[in-house]
C-alpha cells in the first residue's frame, strides 16, 4: 500500500485513550494524574506525534504482556528522576521545580552508562526534555521497556545458558 497524505483531523483517529489509560495505570495509581498524563501523551502536540505515541506505547505494551507480569516497583525501586514541567520564566517558582506526575526510571539506563556518570545524566536529560507529548511518552516508554528488560532478565536466569561451552 502507498503512502498517502491522511488529513491532519484523520491522522490520530485511531486512539484509544482508555487503553494507554490503562497500560499506564500501575506506573501512575492515581487516576486524576493519570488522566492528565494521557491527555499529555494522546491529546497534546500534532496529531502525528499523538498517533506515534499511541502506536509505540501500545506496541510496547503488547511486547510486554506477551514477557509475563510487570514488575515496576522493583523497577522504581532502582531509581526515578522527576519529569520537569518546562514552564516560561515568569511562571517558575525560584528554588522549587514544577514536575509532572510521572518520573523517568532510570535504572533502564544503567545498561547503557553507569548510574551518576555524565552521561547517564545526558540521557535523563534527553529523555525529560521538551513538550509533555515527548517528555511524558518518552517516560512511559522507558517505564515499559524497563519492565520489559527486568522480564527478559528473569527469563534468562530461569534456564541455562545457550552459549556452546569451548
Amino acid at each position: 500500500m502507498a503512502h498517502s497524505k491522511i488529513p491532519p483531523a484523520a491522522a490520530s483517529a485511531f486512539i484509544e485513550t482508555s487503553r494507554i489509560d490503562a497500560l499506564l495505570e500501575p506506573i501512575v495509581p492515581d487516576g486524576e494524574d493519570r488522566a492528565f498524563v494521557v491527555r499529555c501523551i494522546l491529546g497534546e502536540g500534532p496529531a502525528h506525534h499523538r498517533g506515534a505515541n499511541y502506536v509505540l506505547l501500545t506496541l510496547l505494551g503488547t511486547l510486554l504482556e506477551g514477557l509475563g507480569e510487570a514488575d515496576f516497583e522493583a523497577l522504581r525501586a532502582k531509581g526515578t528522576l522527576p519529569v520537569p514541567m518546562r514552564v516560561p520564566p515568569h511562571l517558575a517558582r525560584p528554588g522549587s521545580m514544577m514536575a509532572y506526575p510521572m518520573d523517568l526510571p532510570t535504572g533502564p539506563l544503567e545498561r547503557l552508562a553507569p548510574a551518576g556518570s555524565v552521561q547517564h545524566a545526558q540521557m535523563s536529560e534527553c529523555l525529560s526534555d521538551g513538550p509533555p507529548q515527548h517528555a511524558l511518552a518518552n517516560a512511559a516508554m522507558m517505564w515499559l521497556v524497563g519492565a520489559a528488560l527486568e522480564r527478559v532478565e528473569k527469563r534468562k536466569s530461569g534456564r541455562p545458558s545457550s552459549r556452546i561451552k569451548r
